[in-house]
């Protein structure tokens, strides 16, 4: 085969190739999103991270009369924290910018619980959450996340809660991901390699580490 002819095949691979990329692009994005109808709950939990669009999504489906409390995760401190803290700065936590963004939306302050203890993962924080919701006698929530992120956290939550608790997965409305055209900005290209990253780490580490919470045990008549 001439040079010619190799070049010409190159090009013509290049080409496929960006055309089949494209489709399974938006597919890779899809995937990390998961939207359930939302339903009757006991509560609306606001998993920490993005500001301000899963607790504009809580408030939302407050308002709505989806559920009649939310629940607000709480993040660990830093080593900035703590030594603003010995300075004597006082800086208000993520918790507490989701609980005033609720109170001025319109959920009363008696209908929202703050979790006393922080978690530094999602697995964590749902082990953190579902003892919560156990003890508090819930049997479902509304997850709220952010899109990206909502296809884990629900098999994470999922996986945990068992039969426990019912998990219903809202992903924020407002938030900027964009499922069909991730690749297109730096920062969701760099989310959507993170997230599978650590869906991988969950479905072939994690879940064999964590058990489900025991079935609940009916009253007796």
């Amino acid at each position: 085969m001439t040079r010619r002819r190799w070049v010409a095949v190159a090009c013509l691979a290049l080409l496929l190739g960006a055309v089949a990329a494209r489709p399974l692009a938006r597919a890779a994005g899809r995937f990390l999103v998961e939207t359930d109808a939302p339903e009757r709950a006991d509560a609306i939990v606001v998993l920490t991270g993005s500001y301000p669009d899963r607790i504009l999504e809580a408030a939302a489906l407050y308002n709505e009369g989806w559920a009649p409390r939310l629940i607000l995760c709480r993040e660990p401190e830093n080593a900035g924290f703590r030594k603003l803290a010995a300075l004597g700065v006082r800086v208000p936590r993520l918790f507490e910018l989701n609980r005033s963004v609720a109170e001025q939306l319109g959920v009363p302050a008696a209908a929202i619980a703050v979790l006393d203890r922080p978690a530094g993962s999602t697995t964590t924080e749902a082990e953190v959450l579902l003892a919560y919701a156990r003890q508090q006698g819930y049997r479902s929530i509304l997850l709220v996340t952010s899109k990206y992120h909502s296809h884990r956290a629900g098999r994470i939550y999922r996986h945990l809660a068992g039969d426990a608790v019912r998990i219903v997965v809202r992903p924020a409305r407002d938030d900027d991901f964009q499922p069909e055209a991730w690749w297109r900005d730096r920062a969701s290209a760099r989310r959507v390699a993170i997230e599978y990253q650590k869906l991988l780490a969950f479905l072939l580490v994690d879940r064999w580490r964590f058990s489900p919470l025991p079935p609940v045990t009916p009253a007796p008549p």
